[in-house]
């Protein structure tokens, strides 16, 4: 009778970055993370002694603050705004506060839209900044690169943890990290990754 379907809602902040690599496998530009918030609509699924499986749908931006030249004479801002489903196997360890959580599973991601921000610096200061969309299209992507063609559809894996507190708080941390190749071109590899800390609460739990 217990076995039931729960729901939960979360909020986070998320922090993001892409690998950029050249055919020779070297980075071409410094990355710094690019702090964002995210949005998660939780389902839980309960399986067996304790084993649950639990996707989710999540509103996400992912990317990364880019340098390039030796003294940083511009900068770029990416980022890119992902409908994403993790699918965790989460397994829940009862304690007197509520129950501790561990999990892991794959993911999959729909790229929405996006912006690409370039500001040059001229000693120290800003003299030009211009912003360009980010498009999902067979062409040339000038959003990310002259002649990058961006693939929308990402895929990846995830690891998370967190508490479930007896009043139906939630905090929890994940890491994700994508598998797939964002550059449909060929000419470099693009690859997101993503680490994060959230406060949710839970609308139902299966064990009550």
């Amino acid at each position: 009778m217990k076995a039931q379907v729960s729901f939960g809602l979360n909020v986070g902040v998320n922090q993001s970055w892409m690998q950029f690599r050249d055919p020779a496998g070297h980075s071409a530009e410094e990355n710094k993370p690019l702090t964002r918030f995210n949005a998660d609509l939780l389902v839980t699924v309960p399986l067996i002694n304790g084993l649950y499986v639990e996707p989710a749908i999540r509103y996400i931006t992912k990317g990364a603050n880019l340098t390039a030249g030796g003294d940083g004479e511009y900068t770029r801002r990416l980022e890119v705004h992902y409908l994403e489903i993790p699918v965790n196997f989460t397994y829940k360890i009862p304690a007197s506060f509520g129950r501790l959580t561990i999990g892991a599973g794959p993911y999959t991601a729909y790229g929405l839209n996006g912006n690409n921000r370039i500001q040059v610096y001229n000693a120290g200061n800003v003299v030009s900044t211009t912003d360009y969309s980010v498009a999902f299209s067979g062409s040339g992507n000038k959003g990310i690169y002259p002649g990058t063609r961006l693939n929308r559809w990402d895929v990846g894996a995830q690891v998370s943890a967190g508490v479930e507190f007896n009043n139906l708080l939630i905090v929890g941390v994940h890491y994700s990290r994508g598998i797939r190749n964002l550059d449909l071109s060929g000419n470099s590899t693009i690859r997101n990754n993503s680490v994060g800390v959230s406060l949710g609460i839970l609308l139902s739990r299966e064990d009550y």
